[in-house]
């Protein structure tokens, strides 16, 4: 993560690039590994319609739920914002549209198409009666239709979802309109 300007060389007359800050590293891996533990805990969760449920579950993993939720995903956003600021203010809203499609679009493309699929699928299969082939399910997936009324969540379909992915949809979405809004002020500000 990218925080604090490190003192200009007296060659160069420009800021060098910011410091990386390791503390807010550190904090993402920690509520990463956390989460591990919160998609652990929905398997035993009454309460939630998680891919896979286990035969006996229990109220107490909401507790565990109930962490990740009000803090996990925040604190993740939060960090992004930060890197989005300085990502932003270093490449310009053009530069920081090109990078955020790159680095947040094409993956969220590439796992929506080869990824999601697989567990909605499998949640299917869990019913004896569903005999249907993986390939013959992959069309009936990508049936979708645009709903703006769903914003930022536009696509739509009674299979069809982003899955664990929606937060790089939601990071990509407000990446691009901050950039949106970063046109109107001026470059150094």
């Amino acid at each position: 993560m990218i925080v604090e300007p490190r003192p200009a060389s007296p060659a160069d007359g420009e800021t060098a690039s910011p410091a990386r800050r390791s503390e807010l590293d550190s904090i993402r891996v920690l509520v990463v590994v956390g989460l591990v533990f919160f998609h652990a805990a929905l398997v035993f969760d009454a309460s939630d319609d998680f891919y896979v449920r286990n035969a006996e579950t229990t109220g107490a993993s909401i507790v565990v739920s109930a962490l990740g939720v009000v803090w996990a995903m925040p604190i993740l956003f939060l960090i992004a914002g930060f890197g989005a600021w300085h990502s932003l203010r270093r490449r310009g809203p053009a530069g920081f549209t090109a990078e955020r499609l790159l680095r947040l679009g094409v993956p969220l493309v590439f796992g929506t198409l080869t990824i999601v699929p697989v567990p909605q699928w499998l949640r299917l299969r869990a019913d004896p009666g569903y005999h249907e082939s993986y390939l013959a399910f992959l069309p009936r997936f990508f049936e979708a239709r645009f709903d703006l009324a769903e914003f930022p969540f536009v696509l739509q379909g009674e299979h069809f979802e982003t899955g664990h992915l929606w937060f790089m949809l939601l990071l990509l979405v407000f990446a691009l309109m901050l950039a949106a809004v970063a046109r109107w002020f001026p470059a150094g500000r």
